[in-house]
């Protein structure tokens, strides 16, 4: 895979991460107690795995022995940490080379399992798992009544570049 490739990707990453913090905080957190909560847990997830991640990029002992923390953090927090995070992975992957791409590196899962994997097949990973729990949440969202946003690579691309739309090089042009 290119590193364009890679980069578009987390920067995609970053934006639907956003997006959908910015969704659930229109989430009443009173009306909707146990939904909210759960949002909160899922995402928190999302950044545990990417944290852990990080750590297995950089070689370091991650220090979790799970995929989630028992506290739940408030969205505030949670929005910090996640944008942290994410704006980190854009600058790794942008930094990095596709030799340091295909570079395998061993590492510990939470259950003490060994594991390993490349360092693009770990960045996707995160892309991937990600993309899956933010799918849950909004499926969670739409059961409470709120529009989940569309949070495709198609609708990034074409908000990030909206010269992607006009018909100039476009196959099917004139």
């Amino acid at each position: 895979m290119s590193n364009k490739t890679l980069q578009s990707l987390f920067h995609y990453k970053r934006w639907a991460d956003g997006e959908l913090l910015d969704t659930i905080a229109t989430l009443d957190s009173q009306q909707y107690t146990e939904d909210h909560h759960t949002c909160l847990r899922i995402f928190n997830h999302i950044h545990v795995v990417d944290a852990i991640f990080k750590a297995n990029l950089l070689g370091e002992t991650h220090g979790f022995n799970a995929t989630n923390t028992p506290e739940t953090p408030p969205l505030a927090s949670l929005r910090s940490s996640v944008t942290a995070l994410d704006n980190w992975l854009v600058e790794y992957v942008t930094a990095m080379s596709p030799q340091e791409g295909e570079t395998s590196l061993s590492f510990r899962f939470v259950d003490g399992d060994r594991g390993q994997m490349s360092r693009e097949e770990m960045l996707l990973h995160l892309v991937t798992h990600g993309g899956y729990h933010r799918g849950a949440i909004g499926r969670m969202l739409v059961q409470c009544g709120i529009t989940p946003p569309r949070d495709t690579l198609t609708t990034f691309l074409h908000r990030s570049e909206p010269e992607r739309r006009s018909e100039y090089g476009s196959p099917f042009a004139g």
